[in-house]
């Protein structure tokens, strides 16, 4: 009898402990979302690109080593030779007939090319950090995006929230007005007025509904994924920064990517007009060539040769001075974007840092007026039972209860998205967790 009540009960266990898996994977927590960046399209066509530089850049590995080719071919000639014979003094004429496989090893070494060979390894190196600069940009423009999506999909829900309780608390004082009306203590407009606050309560939250239904829609789509059923990481509640926009210019300087892209097309600038002039100057290498076959090496040929050689090119096709003054021009445009690039990430962090203040003391200024408007409401509703308030003034209580605690919740959202533009900007996004502890933390959450 013990026997198969354990074994239902073990099936039980395992069942629960199932369901509870299921439910832990359908949630999804805000580090989880910045993982699932990591697989999107647009990164992974970054990181093609990065691939493609990282080949480029190995291809060129070899420059400086000898290049060596062998070279295979069917020959045949004909040589008519005349000399004339010592001592004898008479002339002799061969006629010289030959073919065969003729198979030829050639070396060619660069000893010295004006610097250019260094200069081309050393641009193909630069484009490659480049375009891990240009991934970083992009990993942290997606971050941006998700945490005002991921963030605004929380807001949306607790507006949504906020605007059904709205919706039953005016659906019950319809119910007391309807019956106010029917005894005789209320006229007929007084129950009019809170049917029309109800219609109106009633398209807030349809409204509240589509636009968090939109949000979550285009959330799914910058994650590439359908699989979740619920966000488990909460709206943050905004906090003071305890660090000066100073700290965070500083900050940007050593972080932000756009420095580091900047300063590799600098560079990249520089080689450009190191390989320009090194067209200017000679090259030296050692030549070498040795036939497999000699016995279909022509005669006028040697067998075997080894040499160092020297090679200046006193006109070329195109205008040698003319490629050293484009490359130093673009130089100049690349230091004059430099300086204009520290300007607005200067600006755009002293902007960014002024908005999550300002949010700040919106959000912390509407938790005051929330207080207040729910007493008001409460004693509007009370004045309403006691006949000393009209149903208009209930429902307007009661509305502007709601628009103050959805401009609360938006305030709160604003400033999260205000603190990751700046965390951004630094090139720094491990400090919005840093300001925000909260956003490491796994909440229970309501289903979509």
């Amino acid at each position: 009898m013990l026997a198969p009540l354990k074994c239902r009960l073990l099936v039980a266990a395992l069942s629960l402990a199932s369901l509870s898996l299921t439910a832990a994977e359908r949630t999804l927590s805000f580090s989880q979302a910045e993982q699932r960046l990591v697989d999107v399209r647009q990164v992974l066509i970054q990181q093609a690109d990065i691939k493609a530089r990282e080949a480029e850049r190995k291809a060129l590995d070899d420059l400086n080593l000898p290049q060596v080719s062998i070279l295979v071919a069917g020959i045949a000639y004909e040589k008519d030779v005349s000399f004339t014979i010592p001592f004898v003094n008479e002339r002799a004429d061969l006629d010289i007939n030959k073919s065969g496989l003729r198979s030829q090893v050639s070396v060619i070494w660069p000893l010295y090319t004006g610097g250019r060979t260094k200069a081309t390894q050393q641009l193909a190196s630069s484009r490659l950090s480049e375009a891990q600069a240009e991934q970083k940009i992009l990993q942290l423009q997606l971050l941006k995006r998700l945490s005002d999506l991921y963030f605004s999909n929380q807001m949306m829900r607790q507006v949504v929230s906020v605007r059904e309780k709205t919706l039953d608390t005016i659906s019950m004082h319809v119910n007391r007005a309807k019956r106010f009306q029917e005894e005789g203590l209320i006229t007929e407009l007084g129950k009019m007025q809170a049917d029309v606050a109800y219609a109106e309560a009633n398209r807030e939250l349809l409204l509240a509904k589509r636009q968090y239904s939109d949000i979550q829609a285009a959330l799914k789509n910058l994650i590439e994924t359908d699989t979740f059923d619920c966000l488990s990481t909460k709206l943050p509640v905004p906090v003071a920064l305890s660090n000066s926009p100073d700290w965070f210019v500083s900050q940007a300087r050593s972080g932000n990517p756009i420095y580091q892209q900047l300063a590799e097309k600098l560079k990249q600038t520089s080689k450009l007009i190191a390989i320009e002039q090194g067209k200017k100057r000679p090259e030296f290498f050692v030549a070498a060539s040795y036939d497999l076959n000699r016995s279909a090496t022509p005669l006028t040929e040697p067998d075997w040769s080894v040499g160092v050689g020297m090679r200046y090119n006193f006109t070329t096709p195109v205008n040698r001075n003319a490629s050293i003054d484009s490359a130093r021009m673009r130089q100049e445009q690349v230091k004059l974007t430099k300086e204009q690039a520290d300007a607005d990430v200067k600006l755009a962090i002293e902007s960014s840092y002024r908005a999550v203040q300002e949010h700040l003391e919106q959000f912390q200024l509407l938790q005051h007026d929330i207080d207040l408007a729910t007493e008001h409401s409460r004693l509007q509703h009370r004045a309403f039972e006691e006949g000393l308030a009209t149903s208009l003034e209930v429902t307007d209580a009661q509305l502007r209860l709601a628009a103050t605690e959805v401009k609360a919740l938006n305030a709160a959202f604003l400033y999260i998205s205000a603190l990751a533009q700046l965390t951004q900007l630094t090139g720094q996004p491990e400090l919005l967790v840093e300001i925000l502890p909260s956003l490491a933390q796994h909440d229970m959450c309501s289903t979509f």
